[in-house]
């Protein structure tokens, strides 16, 4: 039998990649994506025009800060992208969730209303945001800077993704000492999320559900 987090991420990409999630996935992605090439757009209509111009070496300053800033654009749409995403698909969580109980045998858990969807969406992106813009000097520095945004963006998927899987089923802080209880199994599988950013909400949905229907059979058997 294969370790519970191994089994959940191998259910997750199932459901995402053409599963039961697909159409769901395909809708994330677009938006995500869309929401990532209008911060960029609205970064090169309206951030590098401000850069000032001169004559002489100082036209050669321009261009070539004209040019940083442009790589610099392209670099933090990059790094938005997992935040934007988990915004995006934050507000499709519960609905993917509840398609994966069905899937796995759990009872209904409890229908999020759309403003908490929303709230939970935000909720999700904002740390994500924050962090990776902090960490943004650590992307020029090689392997570093990809150790640390698995490690940063896994904790931070895998910590958020299973409260919002765990509160369908449990009061808050049941779910957060279940976290606890097992906080290597769910950093495994948000180091997964964050290797596919623009589908990491409904891969979550479906690996921390799948994870949670494990460790309560496990619960049982004990």
């Amino acid at each position: 039998m294969r370790p519970a987090p191994i089994a959940a991420i191998g259910g997750g990409l199932k459901d995402v990649l053409g599963g039961r999630l697909g159409g769901l996935a395909f809708i994330c992605f677009v938006l995500a994506l869309a929401a990532t090439i209008a911060v960029a757009w609205a970064a090169f209509r309206y951030l590098v025009p401000m850069i000032p111009e001169g004559e002489g070496w100082l036209a050669w300053v321009y261009n070539a800060s004209e040019w940083l800033a442009g790589a610099g654009i392209v670099i933090l749409s990059i790094v938005l992208a997992p935040g934007l995403s988990m915004f995006v698909g934050g507000v499709l969580f519960d609905v993917a969730a509840a398609r994966v109980e069905k899937s796995v045998g759990l009872p209904d858990g409890r229908l999020v209303p759309l403003h908490e969807g929303l709230l939970n969406g935000l909720r999700i992106a904002w740390p994500a945001l924050v962090f990776n813009i902090v960490s943004l000097p650590l992307i020029f520095v090689p392997v570093i800077n990809i150790v640390w945004f698995l490690a940063l963006n896994g904790y931070l998927m895998g910590r958020e993704y299973f409260s919002l899987a765990a509160v369908r089923r449990m009061s808050w802080s049941e779910a957060r000492a279940l976290r606890a209880r097992n906080s290597g199994a769910i950093f495994i599988v948000g180091v997964v999320a964050a290797i596919v950013p623009f589908f990491a909400p409904l891969f979550g949905a479906s690996a921390m559900t799948r994870l949670i229907s494990s460790l309560a059979a496990r619960s049982g058997r004990s």
